[in-house]
């Protein structure tokens, strides 16, 4: 596995982002951080649920995503109403996997920096409150 120190230390790791989020402009996507796996928050089993980004432009490059759950899993690392918005728009995706989500929260892999268990733990409250309304 690459260390993300040396990748980021790289110029041209940089230059390559820089170029992805411009051909990536007109999808809506960018990219913004990338975090080895024991920075964020994340089900045991994420690798095996990526999901595939299709973009024909890109010929040389595969991309994937975590899971809708995953990314609400991610998303629930900071108390900010900019995630929180986030939150809400990916609950009202999950559709079949709806039932699932009270068993990826219970599950999932949360880093041991304080800060991102309390926000973790305060945004578990707010999915039941207001998206669950339990």
């Amino acid at each position: 596995m690459l260390e993300m120190e040396s990748v980021e230390a790289d110029d041209q790791f940089w230059d390559a982002i820089e170029l992805t989020n411009q051909q990536l402009e007109t999808t809506g996507l960018y990219i913004t951080h990338l975090f080895i796996e024991d920075q964020i928050i994340l089900s045991p089993n994420w690798l095996n649920t990526l999901v595939p980004i299709e973009l024909p432009n890109l010929k040389q490059l595969r991309l994937f995503r975590p899971s809708t759950l995953g990314l609400m899993l991610t998303k629930m690392m900071r108390i900010d109403p900019q995630d929180r918005s986030d939150l809400a728009y990916l609950f009202s995706q999950l559709g079949k996997e709806l039932p699932l989500l009270q068993a990826h929260m219970e599950q999932a892999v949360i880093p041991d920096i304080a800060e991102i268990r309390e926000a973790f733990q305060n945004n578990r409250q707010w999915i039941g409150k207001n998206l669950l309304r339990i």
